[in-house]
């Protein structure tokens, strides 16, 4: 199974290779990492509205009783240094707007320095490899194209550059 895992984010790793806006991109596997998964790491260049590098993660979440469903996991580090001061109004900006999200949810680490956006798609372990990899590139490419439309509006408040109210006013009612 966990080969089965492996050669997914593999051709997933392929993927992002040919995209111009990656710079970086590796799977690692989990005994590199010290981690119960392997994963796929890439460097996105020039994302969202203010052309920020973030580090996206890709991989299948190590949960007992997996035989049946496998859930990928898509973690994007959006911000990493958010001021102390900032985080009352980011956190406000985030749970609005998880609100209205169609998929996946924003947070902040528990030090409230690190914004991410992690989202988790449930799939049928059952299906043949090439249905899996549709399903995992279409999560993966999803999580990507949901977080790069907030993702200045979000650095705007961390910024201090936008009020947390005029966040919410910019939200769909």
């Amino acid at each position: 199974m966990e080969e089965r895992r492996r050669n997914l984010l593999k051709k997933l790793e392929g993927f992002f290779q040919e995209d111009e806006d990656i710079e970086e991109v590796s799977l690692f596997e989990a005994k590199e990492l010290n981690t119960p998964m392997d994963m796929v790491r890439a460097l996105v260049t020039g994302y969202g509205p203010k052309l920020m590098d973030i580090l996206a993660e890709f991989s299948f979440l190590p949960l007992g009783g997996e035989d049946e469903v496998w859930y990928f996991t898509s973690i994007l580090t959006i911000l990493t240094e958010i001021p102390p001061e900032a985080v009352p109004a980011v956190s406000g900006a985030i749970a609005k707007l998880n609100f209205y999200l169609p998929y996946g949810n924003f947070a902040l680490s528990t030090d409230g320095e690190m914004l991410i956006y992690r989202s988790v798609a449930a799939l049928r372990s059952d299906h043949d490899d090439q249905i899996l990899y549709d399903d995992i590139e279409l999560s993966a490419d999803t999580a990507l194209l949901i977080a790069e439309s907030y993702t200045g509006l979000l650095s705007d408040v961390a910024e201090g550059s936008l009020l947390l109210d005029d966040f919410v006013a910019m939200l769909p009612q």
